[in-house]
């Protein structure tokens, strides 16, 4: 696993990716946050992201928080897997095992008729007591039976809440070292500050994924590259201290 964290920043307009390209940003992450903590962004979007990044940095997309499988994620994992994205983010909001492994295998089966490579990352939620869905040591597992390649802890419900409000600290640390047993890598993110990032980087997180810390104003606002600088310096101070 890494032993300096990637920052993930996440994107949602076109006036947003020379910026993230321009940053210290190691993975730019496209999603719609007007329409959920993963929301799916239009297509054209992730194209232009794409075609513009020309893979000067990964990119990973999200797809949604996804309650229930329909033929429509194949769909869109395969045309994410022809776009030759780095990462595809699915946020497992069902209240069932078996039913979000039968949504992730016929994923992976649908993968399979690509010949492109792309890492699917499983996220599950902090709150997931108040969404109902599955707890994050069940998406480890989850990812570990289904042979993925990363699990990503975020909020469902963006209140303002972060992932430390919603959940302890022993809780996080055994995510992540049965993550890494599994040799799956482990990604944080929901509500993130950079006052957090030493925390993440303690924990051993392998990805810290931000969006309202990387902005000018709230998680609607528009990214900084300014304020993305202050959060690699945070991380690479973090490392500095974790290795002294």
């Amino acid at each position: 696993m890494n032993t300096k964290p990637k920052l993930l920043v996440s994107i949602w307009t076109v006036d947003e990716i020379l910026e993230a390209l321009s940053s210290d940003a190691d993975i730019i992450d496209v999603k719609d946050p007007s329409t959920g903590s993963l929301g799916l962004a239009k297509l054209d979007m992730v194209y232009n992201t794409l075609n513009i990044v020309k893979g000067l940095k990964e990119v990973s997309v999200a797809i949604g928080d996804v309650k229930e499988y329909s033929n429509a994620l194949d769909y869109i994992v395969y045309t994410l897997c022809l776009f030759k994205v780095n990462y595809i983010k699915i946020g497992i909001e069902m209240d069932s095992y078996d039913k979000a492994f039968s949504a992730i295998s016929s994923i992976i089966k649908t993968i399979k008729l690509c010949s492109n490579r792309v890492n699917i990352v499983l996220v599950g939620y902090a709150d997931w007591r108040d969404v109902n869905s599955l707890e994050p040591l069940k998406i480890v597992e989850l990812a570990k039976a289904t042979n993925v390649h990363g699990v990503m802890i975020d909020t469902r419900i963006k209140s303002g809440k972060t992932v430390f409000d919603n959940i302890q600290l022993n809780y996080l640390k055994e995510f992540v070292s049965i993550a890494h047993k599994n040799s799956l890598f482990a990604a944080i993110a929901g509500g993130l500050r950079i006052e957090h990032i030493p925390t993440c980087v303690k924990l051993g997180f392998d990805v810290i994924g931000v969006r309202t810390a990387a902005c000018n104003g709230n998680r609607l606002g528009k990214i900084s590259k300014d304020a993305i600088r202050l959060l690699k310096t945070e991380i690479e101070n973090a490392i500095k201290l974790e290795n002294a």
